[in-house]
């Protein structure tokens, strides 16, 4: 049969872990939309595929693939489960075991869905030795040919991949080995794909997303820094509004905040990939800065703007990780003003030379986690006092689950509050807080910047 007389293939998506891996699934999409006459549906609805993006950054999002795939095959027997990225990329053996599962797909193939698709929709539905594997080692880096995308669904923003892979080997980390070798998409190639962003979703606010945003151009002829793709988006569309992925404190350098000072567009908000604030700990992680360099960068983000949307990852709990060595952790955090932390406790990896460490016990892995959590929380709520009787501008959001009355809006400086109005998702609008206390500000808005456009 061919495309032409295939009646359309309803596939659910579900995306786990990070922005990349929101970008990819968009972008498989897209590619899809080549090879068949697709039709997207809710991942509650009926499908012929679901096709889930898996991450496996710890164990937990592990687990939460498998539990998802068993759950939709128990559902609807019949259709076609198929778990794509790096959990696969990874662990393409112990997937394929699984009877659920029908397909298995690796970073390296899951954008060519004409190798895959028609495999999977042929192919037996069950038994795993009908399952379909397509997983290929990296080969050596050449710059990124990500796919374009036109829209990401249900988002009031979208997001850009500007580089992909990695060339660290931190202990704790599979990255590298899921997405491969840092690579960077060329500048002609990220301004391509925000014009089309641009045209065809009406997106008013972009993140330029990587796996190592802070090593973007370093494969590139010149090796560029990070600093001119952020030059060359802002310059060729002035009214886009830009923001940054996560970063490592090392790669915060005079330059990138000279130009979070120097240029609107770049929005006062920095995150940061802490990990540690212990030397001994940064270390048997294999993180390639200290704590002096992550204390330098901090006070100098601090310095551009006091009131600087700042967060950070924390890992709690890696191995060999001492009372003490935690309080290190903890007084860094503590001397900073950061607004709001992801705090993670350690999961071992496969493979991986922390894997083989010895682990702190787990209550006190629980205890670090809350304390960490608990002086995470003080900051977010002193800084959001801090900001009542302020305007600023702010990216309309979804409907407030607490209260669908009202909708949510997220500030240039990054923080969430309410809003009472009617304007879609996506509207850039300036909101002036009339509330700082608490989780969640109520803020009204004093103007519409700028409409989304269908």
């Amino acid at each position: 049969m061919t495309i032409q007389d295939r009646p359309a293939v309803r596939v659910a998506f579900h995306t786990l872990g990070c922005r990349l891996n929101q970008y990819d699934t968009e972008g498989i999409k897209a590619a899809l939309r080549l090879a068949c006459d697709l039709e997207v549906v809710d991942w509650e609805d009926q499908a012929d595929i679901y096709l889930l993006n898996s991450c496996t950054v710890t164990g937990k999002a592990d687990q939460e693939c498998r539990r998802l795939a068993r759950q939709v095959k128990r559902r609807r027997p019949e259709a076609r489960v198929v778990v794509a990225g790096c959990y696969a990329q990874t662990q393409s053996r112990s997937l394929a075991e699984v009877a659920e599962i029908d397909a298995v797909i690796g970073n390296t193939a899951k954008d060519t869905v004409d190798r895959w698709l028609f495999d999977v929709l042929d192919g037996p539905s069950g038994p795993a030795d009908g399952t379909v594997v397509l997983v290929e080692e990296f080969g050596a880096a050449t710059p990124l040919a990500a796919p374009l995308i036109e829209e990401f669904e249900g988002r009031s923003r979208a997001f850009v991949k500007v580089q992909d892979g990695c060339d660290l080997r931190c202990a704790y980390c599979l990255i590298w080995q899921a997405r491969g070798p840092a690579r960077s998409r060329t500048i002609e190639g990220v301004i391509d794909q925000v014009g089309r962003l641009r045209e065809a979703g009406g997106y008013h606010e972009l993140i330029l997303a990587g796996v190592h945003l802070g090593h973007w151009g370093r494969d590139l002829p010149g090796r560029p820094p990070l600093v001119d793709l952020v030059d060359a988006v802002a310059d060729a569309h002035p009214d886009l509004r830009l923001r940054l992925s996560s970063i490592h404190p090392s790669d915060i350098t005079p330059a990138l905040l000279a130009r979070v000072a120097e240029r609107p567009q770049l929005r006062p908000h920095l995150h940061v990939s802490l990990q540690s604030g212990s030397d001994a700990v940064l270390r048997r992680m294999r993180r390639p800065y200290r704590r002096a360099t992550a204390e330098r960068a901090l006070s100098d983000a601090a310095a551009v703007d006091p009131q600087l949307g700042l967060g950070a990852d924390v890992i709690v709990g890696f191995p060999g990780e001492t009372d003490a060595e935690f309080a290190e952790t903890v007084d860094l955090v503590r001397r900073h003003p950061f607004t709001y932390l992801h705090v993670f406790r350690f999961s071992p990896r496969p493979g991986t030379p922390a894997a083989a460490m010895t682990p702190v016990h787990p209550e006190s892995v629980k205890e670090r986690s809350g304390i960490l959590r608990d002086l995470a929380r003080e900051k977010r709520r002193a800084f959001l006092r801090s900001l009542a009787g302020q305007t600023r501008e702010a990216v309309i959001e979804d409907r407030d689950e607490r209260d669908p009355a009202r909708r949510l809006a997220t500030t240039e400086n990054y923080a969430t509050v309410t809003v009472d109005t009617e304007l879609p998702a996506g509207t850039l609008v300036t909101a002036r807080i009339e509330v700082g206390t608490g989780d969640l500000p109520h803020a009204r808005v004093t103007d519409v910047l700028r409409e989304v456009t269908p």
